[in-house]
């Protein structure tokens, strides 16, 4: 993806309901620099139960479009397949400065919009397999609190000895004076601050 021109006025143009894809080729056809932001979401195939990613606009109904500084066609770009007109004030079109745009585009880039495993794996929201995950969220020496109601050990205070290879976390509750290990699950657990 190239970054947006700096030296470019950025507008925002409404485009008709799911018709952003049309609306951005057809002004990019009629010699416009334009820039639909899009996040990746995942989804989960009913029979198959196998997850896919797919890309919809971050801002629906929305896009930006960039003039260079010598002419500003809005008539051309409200003439073009899709779009429905510019985002005004008192009949205006509003201008977005250069740096917004670059800004979305770079946290685009960065895929922190995006609800895909791989953008969180990306964003170190979540590792690579399970064991992992649960050894980035409860490291070793943690203290953490059980926080599920329905378990013995609810409310108690422990310590994070290790996380087993099925991913769960072996801890350490004081009981009748000494440490006894406890295996918990990662949802039974919350981290004490």
């Amino acid at each position: 993806m190239k970054l947006a021109d700096p030296q470019k006025h950025w507008y925002v143009v409404r485009s008709a309901v799911r018709q952003e894809d049309r609306a951005a080729t057809s002004i990019r056809l009629a010699g416009f620099d334009v820039y639909l932001p899009t996040m990746r979401v995942e989804r989960k195939h009913r029979r198959t139960n196998t997850y896919s990613a797919i890309e919809k606009p971050l801002m629906t109904g929305y896009l930006f479009v960039g003039f260079s500084s010598f002419a500003k066609h809005f008539g051309m770009v409200r003439k073009c397949d899709g779009v429905y007109d510019f985002v005004k004030v008192q009949g205006e079109p509003i201008p977005v400065s250069a740096k917004d745009v670059i800004a979305i585009q770079v946290a685009e880039m960065d895929m922190r919009f995006d609800d895909t495993r791989a953008a969180r794996i990306h964003r170190r929201e979540e590792a690579k397999t399970r064991k992992l995950t649960v050894e980035m969220k409860f490291p070793a020496g943690r203290e953490v609190m059980v926080s599920d109601s329905k378990h013995p050990f609810a409310d108690f205070h422990a310590v994070v000895d290790e996380v087993t290879k099925t991913g769960n976390v072996k801890a350490l509750i004081t009981l009748f004076g000494r440490a006894v290990a406890v295996e918990f699950e990662a949802g039974q657990l919350s981290a004490v601050a």
